[in-house]
């Protein structure tokens, strides 16, 4: 589970335990280290939500284009026609999606948006050589090209104190006028206060969430209800076809270990060395 924090105290009070299978990718809940040290296994299941959120973010993408999200709530408010709303959407075809992060989710986006919608696709990833994404129809840049270049900017990247407010206030600030921002990753990415600051302002079309700092979001949080930010509450990966692939994936993983076999997508490979047996 998300809820529970699997740290050192945890793990003495289960002398027993062997094995944490996350479903999905994050191991943000999960002391890797503290783990390592009481001989626990930590797998993750990273394959299974990757189309789910790979389609979320276009169907999000979609939505700030098209400004559905207004135009919903203006019909709901009794409004009607295009001068309920001084807001239009665009076209996407030809427009640049930047990628920060070319992992499993971020290279799905790219193809769906490259190939499906016709846009052009930059991306940045510290660990992926451009040569390594260039088949994929994405052009490798730096980060500040890609967050200057990008019409919609979305973020593909684990939690980690270096990715902490990736996307500062100095950095939204260097985003094109009228961008969009999408963040459904992981919540600390984004410094929340700067990007609604910049929305308010118009320097920014909208933005695109279904990840929080913290989260849930304070029930009274502007994020929940302000009209050029769709909102969504951590449930990109969630899907019927998502969710049965997570968990099949889950169980195989902890059927692999009692077996006595290595499960796939180990986080803390450093744990093998010192294994106990499993049975």
């Amino acid at each position: 589970s998300s809820l529970v924090q699997y740290n050192a105290a945890l793990f003495r009070r289960l002398p027993n335990l062997r094995i944490v299978t996350r479903t999905g990718i994050g191991v943000d809940n999960v002391d890797l280290e503290a783990a390592t040290a009481a001989g626990v296994v930590v797998c993750n299941t990273p394959e299974g939500p990757t189309e789910s959120t790979a389609e979320h973010t276009v169907a999000i993408l979609l939505n700030l284009a098209k400004r559905i999200k207004q135009g919903n709530d203006n019909l709901a408010a009794g409004k009607w026609g295009p001068r309920a709303d001084p807001l239009i959407g665009v076209e996407v075809r030809g427009r640049t999606l930047g990628l920060v992060g070319l992992g499993r989710i971020g290279r799905r986006v790219a193809h769906i948006c490259g190939l499906g919608l016709g846009m052009r696709v930059i991306g940045y990833d510290p660990f992926v050589r451009a040569a390594d994404v260039e088949p994929l129809g994405i052009t490798w840049m730096e980060l500040e090209d890609v967050i200057a270049q990008a019409d919609f900017l979305s973020l593909h990247l684990p939690a980690t104190p270096e990715t902490h407010h990736l996307m500062n206030r100095a950095r939204i600030g260097r985003m094109k006028p009228g961008a969009f921002l999408l963040n459904l990753a992981r919540g600390p990415l984004v410094d929340a206060a700067a990007l609604v600051e910049a929305v308010d302002a118009g320097r920014l079309g909208g933005a695109g969430l279904d990840v929080f700092e913290p989260e849930p979001p304070a029930v009274d949080s502007i994020l929940r209800r302000h009209p050029l930010i769709v909102a969504t509450p951590h449930g990109a990966g969630l899907t019927v076809e998502g969710r049965t692939r997570i968990e099949e994936m889950a169980v195989e993983r902890l059927l692999a270990f009692f077996r006595g076999e290595t499960p796939m997508d180990v986080c803390n490979p450093a744990v093998l060395n010192r294994l106990r047996p499993a049975v």
